[in-house]
């Protein structure tokens, strides 16, 4: 009994830690164009290419210091450090499926 408990216990935490990775303080520079389904979304130029980037979360101290959820910032130039998490979920059709999360966790205001 207490090895049928052990083994799936550790088999649940495989699973579980498994399902989920972060990759930590990535950078990039971007101007803010606002809020879009509660995503905010920013338009970042690598080169010549430009991108667009939706962020699903701000850190505490990101939200403490910056009102991204005005049109005031619309057009600010930021330099954004940011997390990426993808995780495994099971979609309505019962497979598999990664999603990623993006948080930003420091802003600052490029000159």
């Amino acid at each position: 009994m207490k090895t049928k408990f052990l083994v799936l216990t550790i088999a649940f935490l495989s699973l579980t830690l498994s399902s989920f990775t972060i990759s930590k303080n990535q950078v990039v520079s971007g101007v803010y164009d606002g809020v879009e389904d509660t995503n905010y979304v920013f338009t970042i130029t690598k080169g010549d290419k430009t991108e667009r980037m939706e962020f699903n979360y701000l850190s505490e101290d990101v939200f403490e210091n910056f009102d991204l959820d005005s049109d005031e910032l619309i057009g600010t130039s930021f330099t954004i450090t940011y997390e990426k998490e993808k995780e495994m979920i099971v979609n309505d059709d019962g497979e598999d499926e990664e999603v990623e999360y993006l948080t930003i966790t420091k802003l600052s205001v490029n000159n």
